[in-house]
């Protein structure tokens, strides 16, 4: 055979060959069919007609539901888990076109270039997600409505053996919405599971922050006083309890229930109740708060904490011991502690209607072995009988009782376990009242006192 017979053979040969492989990405690939080579979303689609892309979209539909966003802040104060099934995320039935297309668009080059890219190297055709950002948006509005609110500190859990655990929560947190309404968005469109970050623009931690938390891990004392179900004064106690629940109060650190509290005032919701003037009942706004500050002093005592600031009512009040009361007036009269102890207090209130107690809770190396409370004077200060006229009034003859007044003493003595102790004493007089009786004219004084000699004579004989 001559050798250009042999080289004709050859160039035949090879025209073949470019022939078939320029070919063979359009023999291989039905016009109704993905293209060999192609992936979706990681699954091998190549040959797959419309019918089994409309069975692998509802696969990877199935696949949606069960995908999470992970949304969280950099200090991990935002950690949250939000299921794509809450925003109906799912893939449309027009990304089965963008399959099907894939190596069918341009010119003749290209399509053959993109048809046999995807057969030696594989072609990704990605699915977008469609998503409802309504719900989303939503989503992330309570979000922030929730961290936009002032700081809470964690709630504490009281456990039988006398221990305390806290959980919860929540610092107060602006963060960027539209930046994580885009990131949300970016994630649940991908279709698999990510998280989305966070961009926290201010903070306010609560009082109580995580390691302190951890530190108070035991009641140190508490107390609590009764009343009688009196809507106004429930609700000046009720809101004065609120006003103290979750102070936590720093070693070396003072508390001031008047700062606490606030101002006395309709305005803070405080109503008009009776109050103690002069050892009188009289209306004021406010009445009641007293009855916490008093609470707040007994809790105090059994901690073994340093009262700095403290003043007894006009006259001894029914809901504690004669000597363990705390009066308060706005601007004037303050109960106060300082914490002189190693670690932190945690001031807790528990209100229901009739009751309201006061927990103090620290840490265990703190909690006193040995709490006496004693009253080591209650003297009488006795009181006096006046009389007065008064033509203006109805009565012949009208009385107000009086009281005799105290002097009563009541010291605390505290010891810890590791030999610390404290001793303070505290003084209350209780002012006499006297009694006053009043004629509606000088014979009327006159012949009751004729009378009371008569009737003495009479007991006499």
């Amino acid at each position: 055979m001559s050798r250009l017979r042999i080289k004709r053979i050859a160039g035949a040969v090879c025209a073949v060959i470019i022939l078939t492989a320029g070919a063979a990405p359009f023999l291989w690939a039905g016009t109704d069919r993905v293209i060999p080579g192609v992936r979706i979303n990681g699954t091998p689609a190549g040959g797959m007609s419309r019918e089994e892309l409309e069975t692998l979209m509802h696969e990877k539909n199935e696949e949606l539901k069960t995908d999470v966003l992970a949304v969280k802040s950099a200090d991990g104060v935002i950690d949250e888990a939000w299921k794509f099934s809450d925003f109906s995320v799912h893939y449309k039935d027009d990304e089965i076109d963008k399959a099907l297309k894939a190596g069918r668009d341009g010119n003749i080059a290209k399509i053959w270039y993109d048809r046999w890219h995807a057969l030696v190297m594989g072609d990704a055709v990605h699915w977008m997600a469609s998503y409802d950002d309504g719900a989303l948006g939503n989503k992330v509005k309570a979000l922030a409505s929730e961290y936009g609110k002032p700081p809470v500190n964690a709630e504490p859990s009281f456990h039988g053996d006398g221990s305390v655990t806290f959980s919860g929560g929540r610092p107060y947190l602006k963060f960027d919405e539209k930046a994580l309404l885009a990131d949300a968005g970016r994630i649940l469109s991908n279709g698999t599971s990510g998280e989305a970050d966070v961009s926290v623009l201010d903070e306010k931690k609560p009082d109580l922050t995580e390691k302190e938390a951890k530190e108070v891990n035991v009641v140190l004392g508490w107390y609590t006083t009764e009343f009688g179900i009196d809507g106004s004064r429930d609700k000046n106690i009720e809101i004065a309890a609120k006003s103290i629940k979750g102070v936590y109060v720093k070693p070396g650190e003072s508390f001031s229930y008047n700062q606490a509290t606030g101002a006395r005032s309709k305005e803070n919701g405080y109503q008009e109740a009776p109050v103690i003037i002069n050892g009188k009942l009289e209306p004021g706004i406010g009445g009641g708060v007293c009855q916490v500050s008093t609470t707040l002093f007994n809790a105090a005592l059994l901690s073994g904490l340093e009262i700095t600031q403290r003043a007894n009512h006009y006259s001894p009040i029914h809901y504690a011991p004669i000597g363990r009361d705390a009066t308060v007036a706005e601007g004037i009269i303050d109960f106060a502690f300082h914490n002189d102890l190693k670690h932190g207090v945690y001031l807790y209130s528990d209100y229901t209607p009739g009751s309201v107690t006061i927990y103090i809770l620290g840490n265990r190396e703190d909690k006193p072995s040995y709490v006496d409370i004693s009253t080591d004077k209650n003297d009488v200060i006795p009181n006096k009988t006046k009389t007065k006229i008064d033509p203006s009034q109805k009565e012949n003859k009208k009385t107000d009782e009086g009281h005799d007044g105290r002097h009563v003493v009541v010291t605390q003595n505290v010891k810890w376990a590791d030999g610390r102790t404290y001793h303070d004493t505290f003084y209350s007089d209780y002012d006499p009242v006297d009694t006053v009786i009043t004629y509606k004219s000088e014979s009327d004084r006159k012949a009751d006192e004729d009378k009371a000699k008569s009737e003495g004579n009479d007991k006499t004989e």
